[in-house]
């Protein structure tokens, strides 16, 4: 196996990869390699900024700001569970199966 192989592997040994791959069935263009608060800060940043732009006041804002907030959590309980159990299926095939 050719060195450039071998380093194309370990490319691709990457969380946002097999992430990616996962939920796409494509590989990333490129590593983001931010830091998991710095994604959250700025992606959190730019939605808030528009949710207080199409606010009308504060009440409204509250009210939009939790009902996207419900959703979001509601989407990382989904994608957590099925991610432990990707990752319960995966550590069974290495340890039981050839």
């Amino acid at each position: 196996m050719e060195q450039k192989n071998i380093e194309e592997i370990f490319e691709r040994a990457n969380l946002q990869q097999i992430r990616e791959f996962l939920l796409t069935g494509m590989e990333r263009d490129k590593i983001d390699h931010r830091t998991y608060n710095e994604r959250l800060e700025k992606d959190s940043h730019d939605i808030l900024e528009r949710i207080k732009n199409i606010s009308k006041n504060d009440s409204e804002f509250d009210r939009i700001f939790s009902e996207f907030l419900e959703a979001k959590i509601t989407y990382t309980e989904v994608f957590l569970e099925i991610g432990m159990k990707v990752g319960a299926r995966l550590m069974f095939q290495l340890l039981y199966q050839d």
